[in-house]
């Protein structure tokens, strides 16, 4: 394990580019632990081999398309092939006291392919929630997924996503003064969440969709002028439908006010599709799970135990603590 150590340790960083090592003002210690330290492999992972593989013929072929990938895009690629590998740069730490020292290879910090950082960041953002963030009181997980003819605009549409985002927040918050019996008219009262938008499913597919952490309770203002929190009662199945259908009817106005309802120029509308041609294709497969490029695209991508996926429900469904109405699901 890797402490913060007197300065009296040697600690420098090595970069591939240059191989000088760089000074840096806080040292750190290598000690014993229980738990030996054991670096991940990743240049022998699944992924790290498809990409490797695949990744400069996937380029070229959509440079002969005409369909330049986006350079954000090459560049998360390009910088997963690179993280965990010692020969693109590292960090040796090394302490006097126990006469040890580790190699610890950079990371990329990407946030959509690598599973690495993704999951360090996950548990440093739980963490931080944890400790630093949520108050000791109950907390209720709140899961909003949307309908597929909406999540190809949520994928490149920021501010729709905020939009969508805050009726759902606000939905919620509203169902919980309604189980509290406090009126929308006190301002005093508060509500508390955390949201994180969520842009893929299990198979990885994508659809943006909204996780949001809302405390089980409102905070008030009691007779003695002290600030209090006031649990609520979990909410029945037919308050988790009243949310799912409030939150659908006020997204629907929302889509109207902007331009992008029913009666909408599906040209004027995709944006994306004039701005960034092979994106929107991609955004296309992967929503409706098929191929996108390749000797196979188009076909449906291939699964073990695959199932048919409802999309859009005209009926509404209500079943354990989860509501659907038009394909906007509330659990």
């Amino acid at each position: 394990m890797v402490y913060p150590y007197p300065a009296s340790c040697l600690w420098e960083e090595t970069h591939a580019e240059s191989g000088e090592a760089l000074p840096a003002g806080l040292a750190f210690g290598v000690c014993d632990s229980p738990a030996v330290y054991s670096p991940r492999h990743a240049e022998e992972s699944v992924l790290f081999a498809v990409v490797a593989e695949q990744l400069e013929t996937f380029l070229a072929r959509q440079r002969e398309r005409d369909r330049l990938v986006p350079r954000f895009v090459e560049r998360e690629l390009r910088s997963f092939l690179e993280c965990g590998i010692l020969a693109y740069g590292f960090i040796r730490v090394y302490c006097d006291a126990c006469r040890q020292d580790r190699v610890v290879p950079f990371s990329c910090k990407g946030r959509a392919v690598c599973p690495s950082c993704g999951g360090r960041r996950m548990a440093d953002t739980a963490a931080h929630l944890v400790d630093r963030v949520f108050p000791e009181v109950p907390v209720r997980q709140w899961v909003l997924s949307l309908p597929f003819s909406l999540r190809y605009r949520l994928a490149f549409d920021a501010p729709l996503v905020r939009d969508v985002l805050q009726i759902f927040v606000r939905t919620v918050f509203a169902s919980i003064r309604r189980r509290a019996g406090i009126p929308a008219s006190n301002r005093q009262a508060r509500c508390g969440a955390v949201s994180f938008v969520q842009r893929f499913g299990d198979a990885l597919r994508l659809n943006p969709h909204f996780h949001t952490l809302a405390l089980d309770g409102i905070y008030i203002i009691n007779k003695k002028g002290e600030v209090v929190f006031q649990h609520v009662a979990p909410p029945s199945d037919a308050e988790v439908a009243r949310v799912a259908d409030r939150v659908h009817r006020r997204v629907e106005r929302l889509l109207e006010r902007r331009g992008l309802g029913l009666q909408a120029d599906p040209e004027l509308a995709d944006i994306l599709q004039r701005d960034q041609p092979l994106l929107a294709e991609l955004y296309g497969a992967s929503i409706s799970g098929r191929v996108a490029t390749g000797p196979r695209a188009g076909r449906r991508v291939m699964k073990v135990g695959d199932s048919v996926e409802w999309e859009d429900f005209a009926v509404p469904r209500v079943e354990g603590g989860t509501a659907e109405t038009r394909g906007f699901r509330v659990q």
